[in-house]
């Protein structure tokens, strides 16, 4: 027998709460990414209402393409989440021996190694989500290519590769 928990989440899962989060998520980083970079200028409305053209696009895509967004998402930030969490309990750790540990840390990481590490951790986070599979996923009726999952398994490890190279070229350089 299922506990609560489970059927709420699967009452929300059957009403589309969940599609309707990744909606809101998505227009909210777009509309802070738009704010930010300010591509259009300042006006909050121009903004708002490209943030929210693009969030439409985003909520209508597992309708067109019939590729549900849920599942990848969920694994990505449930895997976000994890390596945040492994880095809040280092960072705890590290100040107990650390007294001042900003000081510490703005003193060692003065190279873009830890740029370049953090990007190779995004890009492994999506790739083992499966949120690598939206990029290859087609309409039902264009026809497109399907790659086997061999090519995308080589392809994806020949780009980690490339990245840990530069990430270790980088850390001995610096």
């Amino acid at each position: 027998m299922a506990n609560v928990f489970e059927t709420v989440v699967q009452k929300l899962i059957e009403v589309g709460f969940y599609d309707l989060l990744i909606f809101v998520i998505s227009l909210t980083i777009f509309y802070a990414i738009l704010r930010k970079v300010k591509i259009l200028g300042e006006s909050p409305v121009v903004n708002a209402v490209l943030a929210f053209s693009i969030a439409f696009l985003i909520f209508g895509f597992p309708v067109i393409v019939g590729f549900s967004l849920t599942l990848p998402l969920v694994s990505f930030f449930t895997q976000s989440f994890v390596w945040i969490l492994v880095f809040f309990i280092g960072f705890l750790i590290a100040s107990f021996f650390y007294p001042d540990l900003p000081k510490f840390l703005a003193e060692k990481f003065t190279s873009r190694s830890m740029i370049s590490i953090a990007i190779t951790i995004g890009f492994v986070s999506v790739i083992i989500s499966g949120l690598i599979g939206v990029l290859w996923a087609t309409p039902p009726g264009a026809g497109g290519i399907q790659l086997p999952f061999d090519t995308v398994i080589t392809a994806a490890g020949v780009i980690i590769f490339i990245i840990l190279i530069i990430v270790a070229a980088s850390i001995a350089k610096g």
